[in-house]
């Protein structure tokens, strides 16, 4: 009876032993699979970091660029604005310069106009007052008083090359007069009266007016007023022209 009892024992002994690695086995094979869960869940989260930190990569290579390119404008920036500011400096000195220039400008031309024929005399006395106005402005800008400066010559040299005709009130024979005036540029300035009977010429070297007695200048001087009020088409006509001196 006690060699079986052994026995049983043994047998039921042996029995746990293995029900327990069994146990024991199935245990660590839970375990394993837990780990490896962890494993997985620990790899997709690197690769997850792995792939943001590449994407982060090219964000900070595309910031790099971007940075070089605004550092490049920065650079372009701040060249030009040392350029504007010499030329600022260099405007500042221009415009010091250019005022007593065109004043000069504005007297010559107030002198050229008082020694010049006596055409238009009010008008062209005007505008220049006007322009030393213009130059005593601080409202207008050196830029627009210069332009009103070389307008003012422009306009003054235009007549030196047309035909012009104007009514005025000349004092003849001690009488002022309704006269026609006829103007060829700058070389001949004559007159006539309404009626035609009385003609004559501005000697420039005498800066008086002197009667003109010839016939044949009254017609060509009424020629010329009708050519220069486009009644008739050009032509020639004989004008007296003081020698050049």
């Amino acid at each position: 009876m006690s060699s079986l009892i052994v026995v049983f024992c043994s047998a039921a002994f042996g029995q746990d032993q293995i029900d327990q690695v069994v146990d024991e086995g199935v245990a660590r094979n839970e375990d394993a699979a837990e780990s490896q869960k962890r494993i997985d869940a620990t790899a997709d989260d690197t690769e997850k970091l792995a792939s943001r930190y590449r994407r982060e990569l090219k964000v900070i290579d595309g910031l790099k660029v971007y940075n070089a390119l605004l550092q490049k404008q920065v650079d372009d920036q701040n060249r030009e604005k040392r350029t504007i500011a010499e030329s600022i400096d260099e405007i500042a000195v221009v415009e010091r310069q250019i005022f007593p220039l065109m004043l000069r400008m504005a007297n010559a031309l107030e002198q050229f106009v008082e020694l010049d024929r006596p055409f238009h005399l009010e008008e062209r006395r005007k505008r220049v007052e006007d322009l030393k106005n213009y130059i005593g402005d601080a409202g207008i800008s050196a830029a627009e008083k210069l332009r009103l400066v070389l307008e003012a010559y422009r306009i003054e040299t235009s007549y030196g090359s047309d035909l012009d005709e104007y009514s005025e009130v000349l004092e003849i024979n001690g009488q002022e007069r309704p006269v026609n005036v006829l103007r060829f540029g700058r070389l001949v300035l004559v007159y006539q009266t309404d009626d035609g009977k009385e003609n004559g010429v501005w000697d420039q070297d005498a800066r008086q007016w002197v009667p003109l007695e010839s016939a044949e200048y009254r017609n060509y001087i009424r020629q010329g007023l009708k050519i220069a009020r486009k009644q008739l088409p050009p032509d020639i006509f004989i004008l007296p022209v003081s020698a050049a001196q």
